[in-house]
């Protein structure tokens, strides 16, 4: 899957550029990236979320992805007068920093030896699953520190698996599928044979995490903070497919690397029989979830993302 990726996005350059991109450019970006990781995964925590902190709110405004972040915050909150709007883009980019530092420390992260630094709300709604005859998807999104999430229901709820969006650098990808493998997680690339492996899994009585606000050029229009946005259908297909509940999950960044994870009860949604408008009814409350989180703590998601179409 991901030889293919490379491929397709190679596939409009010339045979010079394709090698120079694969063969030079990509091992670089890799090397450098491996270099940053286990420096800063030497360093203290706090030390490393510091300076993580201090590069992306000094980089992050310079780089052409500033630019998204900043259409999206105006959509989303058009209200906000600059000043307002100016804080909030540099809180966004101090939590992404943040976060940067804590993935090189992530195995320093555990729910298994009750860390004081993670506090965990709902445990009841993941009893009910680990006890229920099926097996159920947790939705979730880029909010707070969601590798975090991601670690710590791979140590609570298992059998477990992840859905992920792979790097378009392959060795950039393999190096964060090594940083990401733990526990008894298994890892599901997005897409049409992500969900087949998906839904055989389930069957087996696999658990699965699926982040819901990505970019995404296929799925089904549906209203995210007044806007169409694409949104992927699989999960919840799956989910109505298989009778398995969906459960929201989020991840709350709190002062000094703590953390609050919420796990929500089962969405509810009503049923009709009908397939697209069930799954739309369930989509619908999916995003509203979302938004809610979102408008909560702003600061915490992911900005990054062109969530929304060029209009």
């Amino acid at each position: 899957m991901r030889h293919w990726r490379r491929k397709f996005i190679m596939a409009d350059r010339s045979p010079v550029v394709r090698f120079l991109v694969g063969w030079v450019l990509y091992p670089i970006q890799a090397a450098l990236i491996s270099f940053l990781y286990y420096a800063i995964s030497i360093l203290p925590l706090r030390w490393a979320t510091g300076i993580g902190s201090f590069l992306f709110q000094t980089i992050g405004p310079r780089i052409r992805v500033a630019r998204v972040v900043e259409q999206n915050v105006r959509r989303v909150f058009p209200e906000l007068v600059d000043s307002e709007r100016k804080s909030l883009i540099e809180n966004i980019w101090d939590n992404l920093g943040r976060g940067a530092g804590e993935f090189a420390h992530m195995q320093k992260f555990s729910h298994e030896g009750f860390d004081p630094r993670i506090e965990i709300v709902g445990l009841e709604h993941l009893d009910a699953l680990r006890t229920g005859d099926r097996a159920g998807i947790l939705i979730s999104a880029h909010t707070g520190n969601w590798e975090l999430a991601a670690r710590i229901f791979g140590q609570i709820l298992i059998p477990h698996g992840q859905v992920y969006r792979g790097a378009n650098n392959p060795y950039v990808d393999r190096l964060l599928h090594k940083a990401r493998q733990h526990q008894d997680v298994k890892l599901v690339p997005k897409g049409r044979t992500g969900a087949v492996e998906m839904l055989r899994l389930m069957w087996r009585g696999t658990h699965f995490g699926v982040m819901m606000d990505q970019k995404l050029n296929e799925g089904v229009a549906v209203p995210f903070f007044g806007y169409d946005a694409m949104t992927a259908t699989a999960p919840v297909e799956l989910a109505l497919r298989n009778g398995s509940p969906i459960v929201p999950v989020r991840c709350i960044r709190l002062p000094n690397s703590y953390f609050r994870v919420e796990i929500s009860p089962p969405i509810q949604s009503a049923i009709t029989g009908d397939r697209e408008t069930d799954v739309m009814a369930a989509l619908v409350e999916i995003n509203k979830t979302i938004e809610n989180w979102i408008r909560e703590y702003p600061e915490q998601w992911f900005w990054l993302h062109r969530r929304w179409p060029k209009e």
